[in-house]
This record gives structure tokens, sequence and C-alpha cells, in this order.
């Protein structure tokens, strides 16, 4: 009766290892999560075939093989834990872990100082704890501690709402799995029945809806966690241009003093570089803002993939375009070209303000660029209520569109910019905006004279905010997942 439990338990991790094997290939995120189920299937399995048996040397080869996949399986959750977040810095203490395993594993194969026989309990047998089983006590410790920490920083630093909720269910997972160590007190003696498998079921279980729910394992968290480790240095250079930028004149000024007294010889001058220097450290704000705004543009694209419409709220359509406005990183000069009229600040929508940011990242980059290729023209961007909608009018006056090419303006991939310019996926992201808020996108133009795009965004409690929350009776009936 009491092996049941260990026996279940042990075929579980073995069937989900399997299909996240299949399911996600071989990555650097799969391979220690099935390692962490494999190790976990043998322990539990060993376990319910000790706890039926009254073969002493069965019971000592057992306990034997039970424990040398117990000894690695902390260090299989610190690796785990190690590539979800993408810690490279972690490799050496990781391998060090592993190195210690091996040794213990050694030493439980040749002696008895981790693992000293076992001890008879009402349940059946139980390994008793060797001389040197502390060791392996303080290292599952560390790891397991360790693990929760490079998961809490790493969602305390994301930035986007679907990593903090991916890793948030890793740390409860990982939390929830330490408290299977209460198994260890009956390696001392105590005479309770090992429950550690309730915990590690529950913790399985919030890994699995990790996986299968948020794609734990899928391109997201990764790319979400590499434009992290991105981010962080260009945020620092960007502040170091800004000082730059900053105290370039006043270095110029001494320059230019300490030439005049002979101080030093002018090298700056005779070589044309004082023309250059002032303009070159907003050039390298230019280039970082632009380099943030394609990877939040990226992550943004991901995160429509996996959008959840019960997180939309009512956001002011006017904040957004002065955000989109203040945040797109205008070259020298563009930023005049755009103009905003007759945008009430309490007119609303219902959606998520960050997507309709990045769809007006996308109208501004398609407009500025023909305007410079037409070398005239500017930006125009009102909006205003009407049944039930916002509707946003963004209109440039540059060289207009062709009608062939504007009917396939929203195409998947279409694009009549040079290659390496433009992969057609911009106006693509954002009809799929729009439509994800119960609204549309639609284009009007005149070759020559202008374009203008309308934006149809529903506005907070209306008739098509209402349907997208309250769904009909017949489509609630059909509604699957």
């Amino acid at each position: 009766m009491y092996s049941l439990l260990p026996a279940f338990v042990s075929a579980l991790f073995l069937g989900f290892g399997l299909y996240v094997l299949i399911t996600e290939g071989v990555t650097r995120v799969s391979v220690p999560f099935v390692a962490m189920c494999a190790t976990t299937f043998v322990w539990q399995g060993a376990w319910a075939f000790l706890f039926q048996t009254t073969h002493a040397d069965t019971a000592a080869v057992l306990v034997k093989v039970g424990y040398f996949f117990i000894l690695f399986l902390p260090t299989t959750l610190y690796h785990f834990s190690v590539e979800v977040v993408s810690r490279r810095s972690e490799r050496s203490a990781l391998l060090a872990s592993y190195a210690l395993c091996i040794v213990l594993a050694i030493l439980l194969i040749t002696s008895n100082r981790i693992v000293d026989g076992f001890n008879s309990h009402f349940f059946g047998d139980y390994p008793r704890a060797g001389r040197l089983h502390p060791i392996h006590v303080i290292q599952t410790v560390l790891v397991v501690s360790r693990s929760a920490w490079l998961i809490f920083t790493a969602r305390r630093d994301a930035r986007a709402a679907g990593v903090r909720k991916l890793l948030s269910f890793c740390l409860l997972g990982v939390v929830i799995y330490s408290f299977a160590a209460v198994d260890y007190a009956v390696n001392y003696g105590y005479g309770f029945y090992p429950s550690g498998f309730v915990f590690i079921t529950l913790s399985l279980g919030i890994l699995a809806v990790a996986i299968v729910r948020y794609g734990l394992m899928g391109p997201y968290l990764l790319l979400a966690t590499m434009a992290h480790e991105v981010a962080t240095p260009l945020a620092t250079i960007g502040m170091h241009a800004d000082e730059l930028r900053s105290a370039l004149p006043e270095l110029m000024r001494g320059y230019r003093l300490a030439v005049q007294h002979r101080l030093c010889e002018d090298k700056l001058y005779s070589l044309d570089e004082p023309d250059r220097l002032p303009g070159l450290a907003s050039a390298i704000r230019r280039q970082v803002n632009s380099t943030s705004v394609v990877m939040e543009m990226s992550l943004a694209l991901l995160t429509l993939r996996r959008l959840d419409k019960r997180s939309f709220a009512a956001y002011s359509i006017k904040a957004c375009v002065d955000a989109a406005l203040d945040r797109f990183p205008f070259r020298a000069g563009e930023r005049e070209l755009v103009s905003t009229v007759r945008i009430d600040p309490g007119l609303q929508f219902s959606g998520s303000d960050s997507l309709l940011i990045f769809v007006l990242f996308n109208l501004l980059k398609n407009a500025l660029q023909a305007i410079q290729a037409s070398g005239k023209g500017d930006i125009h961007i009102e909006a205003q209520s009407s049944d039930g909608f916002g509707v946003l009018r963004f209109s440039d006056t540059g060289p207009g569109i062709a009608p062939d090419v504007l009917a396939q303006i929203f195409e998947p991939f279409y694009s009549t910019k040079a290659p390496g310019r433009g992969s057609g996926v911009g106006l693509t992201f954002c009809r799929r905006v729009c439509e994800a808020f119960g609204g549309s996108i639609a284009c009007e133009s005149e070759l020559g004279e202008h374009t203008t795009f309308i934006l149809r965004l529903p506005e907070p409690g209306s008739a098509m905010d209402r349907g997208r929350h309250d769904p009909s009776p017949s489509s609630r009936r059909y509604r699957l997942g």
C-alpha cells in the first residue's frame, strides 16, 4: 500500500519528462528539466520497490540505487534554474556542484559514509544517513536557495509582464519542490512516512502549467531574457553618451584654451574632428534608442501570440500617442515633422497601451522613411470618438501608395522596400493588434498626395468591448480551453 504513491509519482515524472523531450526537443532548458524528471523517476521508483521488499540484500541495493540519483537531484534543479534565467556566470558554480555530486556518488557506491544501510519503519525500509551525509544536505540547501534567488532576481528585473508570469510559476515550483527535503528527517531516524512526493507532485503541476500553457520552453522566454541581458549594457551606454554630450562642450572649450596657450599640440582641428565630435554623443544615443525599440518590438510580436485579452484595460489614446512620440528614436529634424491635433485626453480605448504604442512606432517608421525617400511631407495625428470607437487617424503627406500596392500592405511578409530594409511584418503586426482589441485598421492613400491609416479602437463599455468580454451563449458552449 505504501509503495503505491511513490510508484504513481515515478510514472508521472517519467511521462512528463518524455512529453517535454518529444515536444520541445533537446534544448538548453529542456535537458536539465528532463534530467530532473528522470532523477525523480528513479528516486521514487526505487522507493516504491523498497517499501515492499522483505529481503535485506535487495533493500541494500535499492537504497544505493535510489540515493545515487537523489545526490544529483538538487543540482539538476539548479541547472534548470540557471538555464531558465540564462545566467552563464553561474556555469562555474554549476560544474562545481556536479563535481561534488560525482564525488559523493563514488563514496556512496564504495562505502557507507553517505548512506549507512537502512532503518525499518512501519511503511517499510528507508536509507539511514552516513557520517558524510550532512555534506549532501548542505549542498542541497545551497543550490536550492541559489536557484530560488536567481529566479527571484530575474523576475524582479523583468520588464515584460509575460516573462514575470513565467518566472513566477518557476519560482513557486522551485520553492514547493524544496519542501521535499522533509524526507531527509527520515534518514536521521524520524519515523514518519516520507511525504516529499506531495511537494514534488505539486511542483510538477506548476511547472507543467508554465510549460504547456505559457510556453516556458518556447522562444518567448529566451528572447525576453536575451533582451533583458542586452538592455542593461545598452542603458549604460546611453547614460554614458548623455554624460559625454553634457561634458563635451566644456572639454572642447578647455582644449581650445590649451591649444591657444600652447599647452598641447592641435591635432583635432587639423583633422576636422571638432565638427564631428559634438554630434557623436547624440548619434550614440539615437542608436541606443533605435536598438531598444527593435528589441521591444520583437518582444511585442511574441507577446501578441500569447495575448490574454482578460488583461485588457482602459487607456487614454492621447497618452499612448504622447508616449510613442517621446520614446521613438527620431533622427535630427524628424520630430518637427510630426504634429498632433484634436485629441481629447478623456478619449479612451480598451486594450493594451504598450501594444498600441508599438503600432504607432511602426506607422512612424514607415511614414518617416517614405518622407525621406520623397524629400517632402509631414505627419499629422488626430483622434475622436465615433459610434463607440476611438478613431485614430495617422496621416502623412508623403509620396502616397499605388493602388495595386495598397491592396496588399497588410499581408504578411509583403514589402516594397529594398532587401534588408523591410521584413513585411510591421503592418501585419498593426492589423493583428487592432483586431485583437476588437477594432480594425484601414488605409486610404492618393498617389503623390497623402496616406492615412485609420485605427478604430473600441471604447471601454462599448458594444464591441462588452461583446469581447461577454461572449454569447452559443460561443461559450463551443469554446475550447
